[in-house]
């Protein structure tokens, strides 16, 4: 009875008269691109299709990023080792469903996130915090920071979060969460199903078979499908399929992993915010970043065996290289218990020495190194076009991306904007000084010294 309760409410979110406006993909898979015409609105608000739809398996591929590192003795700037994250992408139709389904589940975590008392924890990928981002975020904790006299800081980051998330659980928080009672509805059972033991194949197996089938390498603006549906179940009868047979881990890419990221992590939010409140203290999550604030207890040296412990037991892991223990008192933080020794707080983008706030030098290089590297590719352009056609090239871009020009650029504004943005709100806070509008003062003398004249 309580499934067919929950399976008519996910009806009555799921009416005709709800419009669907999400964007065309521009890339190629085993689907053709889609548009949410009114026969694919009406599948996607269709609980049965949805329970007897065959995804697609998801395209893979490996995204290397390196960051920016300063060296602690010679304060030298270096790019970091490469870090290696395994990206996923749906079908276009698969993808439609992953979010519509994923704005379902987030109207339903925030109702249980209410009942919990921990709306205000939860941070990342919600739905009800339109207007905010982690300027708003970081404000808030540091302006609670700056209010005490002395505190116990705890900051971590979960390893490997979205690889680990256990499927038992996940699937117990997800029924919680849709108030279904025991068992999950048939659609919610389909696209759960395939997001804990989803199926996979490698970008380059596809284009390499695609070259071999073809004899000529694929353009990269090409945005047809891959296969005709006969092509694929060729295909994939000679290649390997690789499928998740381990009883834990969902893909990052989809339009539902963040909230069933935050959806698994309810009853560990709930742990940690009623530690928190037991001291008079805070708790913040956002996505897999959490931090904890605790007034007046710098020397209870039980905190971080006990935050541990709460994390463990409720099987998650913490990344060791970006957990401390960081000491706040008179105005200073320290990295050490008995306050030997000075330190800061990054936080969401920022650093807090406990008088300034300042965007982290790591953001604020990356950004210089963008634009220099803009920058370079224009000075070749130029080198070879401006004496050609007689006018600059590829300035108008640059202005847009990286300076006060294009502060309204595509509606959302660009690094400079941010900065203005951030320095506004935590210039309203008392008691602490922000840094950050002079850390961009000079962005435009900096660009206009490296252009070809």
């Amino acid at each position: 009875m309580t499934a067919i309760i929950c399976l008519l409410s996910s009806l009555k979110l799921m009416n005709n008269k709800h419009k669907i406006k999400y964007p065309l993909k521009p890339f190629p898979h085993f689907d053709s691109q889609l548009k949410i015409t009114t026969q694919v609105q009406k599948n996607l608000q269709d609980p049965h299709y949805i329970k007897s739809h065959s995804f697609y398996p998801f395209i893979n591929y490996t995204k290397t990023t390196r960051k920016f590192t300063q060296d602690k003795v010679t304060k030298e700037k270096k790019l970091s080792d490469p870090k290696t994250r395994e990206i996923y992408y749906a079908s276009h139709m698969d993808g439609y469903i992953f979010r519509y389904y994923g704005e379902i589940l987030n109207n339903k975590y925030n109702l249980i996130c209410g009942k919990k008392n921990i709306d205000y924890v939860s941070l990342a990928y919600r739905n009800n915090r339109r207007g905010q981002n982690n300027i708003h975020f970081s404000a808030e904790v540091i302006s609670f920071l700056s209010q005490q006299k002395e505190a116990f800081i705890f900051v971590s980051d979960f390893s490997k979060y979205f690889d680990n998330l256990n499927h038992t659980i996940l699937k117990q928080k997800l029924i919680e969460t849709l108030n279904c009672g025991l068992t999950l509805p048939d659609d919610w059972w389909n696209i759960f199903r395939h997001i804990t033991k989803f199926s996979w194949v490698k970008k380059e197996i596809v284009l390499k078979d695609l070259e071999e089938k073809d004899g000529q390498k694929r353009s990269k603006t090409n945005k047809e499908r891959y296969y005709t549906p006969q092509q694929f179940r060729k295909f994939r009868k000679k290649v390997k399929i690789n499928r998740n047979t381990t009883n834990k881990g969902i893909p990052q890419g989809t339009a539902i992993s963040a909230v069933l990221a935050n959806v698994y992590a309810i009853d560990l939010d709930v742990a940690l915010n009623q530690y928190a409140q037991a001291y008079g203290g805070i708790y913040r999550r956002y996505s897999d970043d959490i931090i904890l604030i605790l007034p007046n207890s710098i020397f209870d040296l039980t905190h971080e065996n006990n935050i541990r412990t709460i994390i463990k037991e409720n099987k998650v892991d913490v990344g060791e290289g970006k957990t401390s223990s960081l000491y706040y008192i008179d105005q200073n933080i320290y990295i050490n218990s008995d306050c030997s020794k000075l330190g800061k707080l990054d936080y969401l983008g920022f650093s807090f020495d406990g008088k300034k706030v300042q965007i982290r030098e790591k953001s604020l290089y990356k950004y210089y190194h963008r634009a220099y590297k803009k920058i370079k590719s224009i000075n070749n352009a130029s080198y070879y076009f401006e004496r050609k056609i007689k006018r600059k090239v590829g300035r108008r871009k640059l202005y847009s991306l990286y300076t006060h020009l294009g502060i309204n650029y595509k509606g959302y504004g660009n690094f400079i904007t941010y900065s203005r943005k951030a320095h506004s709100i935590f210039s309203e806070i008392s008691g602490i000084e922000s840094k950050i509008a002079g850390q961009t003062k000079r962005h435009w003398t900096k660009i206009q010294k490296r252009i070809r004249k």
